[in-house]
């Protein structure tokens, strides 16, 4: 019987390798399980965050994670990017030649300046942030994933139908996402859940749902 719960530091490594294999040829799989666990792990590390999945027995058949943004510049991929810099590093000496990949070359600015921190080893002065108005209460779908044996089965609906509950409690009144303009597949799936289509790029698609008070 299927299982829906948070999830737990303990049960990182079963969802990395299902998030590794749901997408197999994905950036962050090719850093390796590392890196993959930690960046899972920054849904764990604060409070505007958080992480479920759906595991049949000790398997985890799928996973969702949502991040609610409470200043500008607060952005979750350069937040994920960030926690698990350490990680990202490993693995692309390992295999250094993702140091070419498409997907890397806008981390690099990121790197760069996280590397020269860690050299000049100074912690800055905290500053002001703005922070974003409470009228309209957003919060981000992130990640989500569902194991290819376990597709077709109603998990990515489950995951869906409870990432939205997660929001109402947390008095989001807007869903947002985005996904890649040629994943017509997940697009067509989050239109089935009663998503609708914002701003698009060639290569990105922004969606949204309202939350209904």
């Amino acid at each position: 019987m299927y299982q829906l719960k948070p999830t737990s530091p303990e049960q990182l490594s079963s969802l990395a390798i299902c998030h590794m294999a749901s997408f197999p040829d994905s950036f962050g799989t090719k850093l390796g399980f590392n890196y993959t666990k930690k960046s899972l792990e920054w849904f764990l590390a604060g409070d505007n965050r958080f992480l479920f999945h759906i595991a049949d027995e000790d398997r985890v058949m799928g996973y969702c994670g949502g991040f609610q943004s409470t200043a500008l510049g607060d952005g979750s991929t350069s937040g994920m990017m960030q926690y698990a810099m350490k990680e990202a590093a490993v693995g692309m000496i390992k295999k250094p030649w993702l140091f070419f990949n498409k997907d890397v070359l806008r981390f690099y600015p990121l790197i760069i300046k996280n590397i020269f921190k860690k050299i000049a080893g100074k912690k800055k002065k905290a500053i002001a942030v703005n922070k974003i108005s409470n009228k309209i209460n957003v919060i981000g779908l992130v990640v989500i994933g569902v194991h290819p044996d376990n597709r077709g089965k109603g998990c990515f609906e489950l995951l869906m139908q409870h990432f939205e509950e997660i929001c109402k409690q947390l008095n989001a009144s807007k869903m947002i996402l985005s996904v890649k303009a040629s994943n017509t597949r997940a697009i067509k799936a989050y239109r089935k859940a009663g998503w609708s289509t914002g701003m698009q790029t060639i290569k990105a698609i922004e969606m949204y749902k309202m939350i209904d008070a």
